[in-house]
């Protein structure tokens, strides 16, 4: 299983550093550069908490006969479905605190920070 993990991560990683541009050094590029991980990461890990929880339901059902295998079957699946509500339920808070500071195109959406600057030459 490990061995498996680590080649699909050797697979993965490679193109999520290569997909996204680097920030250009002020705060909005670093706050869409974060953006874009975190529109990476949420459905990967999405992905491996599901993946997680059919591995638990697998074990469940193949080990019927075998009390101690069935109930890590069981505890695979509850870990699967908590990490599943987590995921969802972090996403949701996302959202919502991005409707209630203005960016309504929701979670997935890039956020737009304007910064107040000051030009040398105004001040006294």
């Amino acid at each position: 299983m490990k061995k498996t993990l680590t080649f699909l991560g050797a697979l993965v990683v490679p193109n999520i550093a290569f997909a996204i541009p680097r920030p250009t050094g002020n705060l909005t590029s670093f706050v869409v550069y974060i953006g874009q991980i975190i529109n990476v990461l949420v459905p990967l890990v999405s992905t491996l908490a599901v993946v997680y929880f059919f591995y638990g339901l697998a074990k469940y059902i193949l080990n019927s006969g075998d009390e101690d295998k069935r109930k890590e079957g069981k505890d695979i699946m509850i870990w699967g479905i908590l990490a599943m509500f987590v995921i969802v339920t972090i996403w949701g808070i996302i959202g919502f605190i991005q409707a209630t500071v203005g960016n309504t195109t929701g979670p997935t959406g890039t956020l737009d920070i304007t910064i107040p600057g000051v030009n040398p030459g105004q001040v006294n």
